[in-house]
This record gives structure tokens, sequence and C-alpha cells, in this order.
């Protein structure tokens, strides 16, 4: 799991900024919502130009590094944060893999330009450069690395994809977390609900239309099922159009209106939602981290709660971001769970006041209130 994030000098980031997911309380109600201390399922708040999208994608950039999984280009284009002169970004991730810690840092000037990574396996720094550094050689301590030919220089892409794949690692305990880093980064999601239906990490970039692709994997009826369980009655039905799946709405008369055109934008976002669930839902392929951001932007209240309990079954460490602080409640979550976000700090509710935080409180009256702070 992701145990905390750390970044500086990215996008609407000047200063470091952290989210730190083990920062718990002794809270006995939503229990589910917390495994093993850390946070397993949150709801992150912040106004417009908060941080929110920013510390998504930063939270994403280790996609980039270690996996050929689809990266947005866009949501990295402005890649330093443009208040500094500083030429780097930095980032810090902390994993818990079998109660075992790793931290892996690096620093970038560009997405696709790595100037120094470090990574330490349960306190063991085993991999370290810095190619700012003059003076700074390469350190590999894993097993299996002693006669990998590695030329800082000639190489491009993170040491760590580099080993992945050019050494063959002992069977010990320090290859078994680089190997559970490797896997989580390669399953972690970022996706959004809104009309740009763009994504970072999990899979590769897929030219397969998402209804012809719910169709040929013989999803029909579960979304049919799920559109049902969401609120919306009327019948769907699919037709094969010069090879290519089309949804209908059929009505009572035998009409039949284009899905597309007939659609909600809420039910649209259901559809792109229901498309990730099919993975997310089935422990094998869930997931490792999710992260869908402005995940309610065109759900009503009812239909939010619906997405976050469906969320919360899932084996997916999950974060989700909004701006509907009616959902701040205890009854969904716990007050260690629900983040706020500013450009200056990520804190959640729980670390947020002096005031202890009971089941019966109404956390939205609070922070409206600004018990949080501002």
């Amino acid at each position: 799991m992701l145990k905390s994030f750390s970044v500086s000098n990215f996008r609407i980031f000047s200063n470091k900024i952290t989210i730190d997911f083990s920062s718990t309380g002794n809270y006995t109600f939503n229990s589910e919502t917390v495994k093993n201390g850390i946070v397993n399922t949150a709801i992150m708040y912040g106004k417009n130009a908060s941080g929110k999208s920013s510390l998504a994608y930063a939270l994403f950039d280790i996609v980039s590094n270690l996996t050929d999984n689809y990266v947005t280009p866009k949501g990295y284009a402005n890649y330093l944060n443009a208040e500094t002169n500083h030429e780097y970004a930095e980032f810090e991730y902390h994993f818990i893999f079998n109660e075992k810690e790793v931290i892996y840092s690096y620093k970038k000037s560009a997405v696709n330009v790595i100037l120094a990574e470090t990574l330490v396996l349960d306190g063991e720094k085993v991999v370290a450069y810095d190619k700012q550094n003059s003076s700074s050689e390469l350190l590999l301590n894993l097993s299996g690395t002693e006669n990998l030919q590695a030329n800082l220089s000639l190489i491009k892409i993170s040491i760590l994809k580099y080993i992945k794949a050019n050494a063959v690692l002992a069977q010990d305990t320090n290859s078994e977390l680089f190997n559970n880093l490797m896997e989580f980064t390669n399953k972690m999601l970022l996706f959004w609900s809104l009309e740009d239906r763009s994504f970072v990490g999990y899979k590769q970039q897929s030219s397969t239309a998402i209804i012809d692709s719910l169709i040929q994997n013989n999803h029909f009826e579960e979304l049919k099922n799920f559109f049902h369980a969401a609120g919306f009655k009327d019948e769907i039905i699919h037709i094969n159009l010069a090879g290519h799946e089309q949804l209908f709405f059929k009505f009572p008369n035998k009409k039949l209106v284009d899905f597309n055109l007939g659609c909600s934008t809420g039910m649209s976002s259901l559809l792109l939602f229901f498309y990730w669930l099919c993975d997310i839902q089935y422990s094998k392929k869930a997931p490792s981290f999710i992260c869908i951001d402005e995940f309610d932007a065109f759900y009503h209240f009812e239909l939010s709660r619906f997405v976050v309990e469906m969320l919360k079954k899932t084996n997916s460490q999950i974060l989700l971001t909004t701006h509907n602080t009616a959902l701040l409640t205890n009854e969904l979550l716990r007050p260690d769970c629900y983040f706020i976000c500013s450009r200056d700090k990520i804190v959640n509710t729980h670390n947020a006041t002096e005031k202890e935080l009971r089941e019966g409180h109404n956390l939205e009256k609070l922070y409206r209130g600004g018990t949080f702070g501002k």
C-alpha cells in the first residue's frame, strides 16, 4: 500500500507538500476504510485551483518511470512550478509491502527526464545516483546486478526499470520488495469522469472503443444491472453497426434513441466508471491504487454515495477528489479518511483540529464553520 507521498516544484506546488495515509486515528466505525493503519479509501476536498489535479498527476508521475503504461501527455506539459527557478521537481513515495517499508525518491526536470533516483528497501539503500553531481557514482546493491552494464550517460530510462528488464535478481527479501514496487506501480490507475476521458497507468493505450470492449467481454448484462442499481430504469440494448457496437435506449413504443444522444451527462460518466469497474471489482485484476479526479462532477448526492460504497468493497487503495462537501460524513467514511487540499498542505480532518471528533459529529458543518482551518 502507499503509505505517504511528497512532491515539490511540480505544477501548482512550489514547496514540499505531503499526503500521509498513515496518519490515522483510533476510530471504531467504518473500519473497512483503513487497513493495517493506512487509509484505504480516501476522499480529498479542495477549492478550485487548490491542487487536487496537480496532486493526482504528481502521484502518478511514477508510472512514467517504472512502467510502459499509458501516460496522458497534456497533464505533464507544464511540468515545473512556474513561480520558482528550480530546475527539477522532487518526488518521494513511501510504500508498505509485507510490513516492510520501501522508499522510492527521484528528481526530474520533465516527465521523461530523470536526474536522480534513490531506492531504500527495509532501511537499506540499494539504488542511488545523481546525474547533477559529477562526483556521484551509481550505487547498485541488489543481488543479481553485480555484472549489470549500466552507463548513466547512455541510459535514458529509470535505473529501476533498466534493472527489471536486464537483471536476474536473487530470490531474497530485497528482490521481493523490488518486485512488489514494480508490480504496484504497474497496476496504478488514474482517470477522470469529466468529458476528457483520459487516464494514466494500468494499461497501455487501447484503440478499442468502450462499448465494443464491454460487449466483447460479455459485460452487457452487468452494465444493465449496474445502471438499474444506480437508479436509471430505461431499457438499453446494443446493436452492431458497421462493425462497432452501439447502445440505444428502447422505449415501450419500440422507438430507439441513440444512447449518446439521449443519455444524461451523469449516465455517460457512469458508463466510463463501469468500464473501469469491470476490472476494479475482480480481485485478481484490481488496480493497486485508484485515483478518480473530480469523481462526482456530474453526479447528484445519492449517486456519489453509490459510487463510493461500490469502491469501498474493492481490494484497491482509493483516492477520490471532489468539491462536494455533502460527502463529508461519518456515515460514509471517517475523519482520518477525509483530506483537505491546498497549495501549502494536505491534511486529514482528524489532524486538522484539536477537537476530538466522534461518530455523531457533522463533519460538513464543522468544515463550513472553519473547524478544519481555511
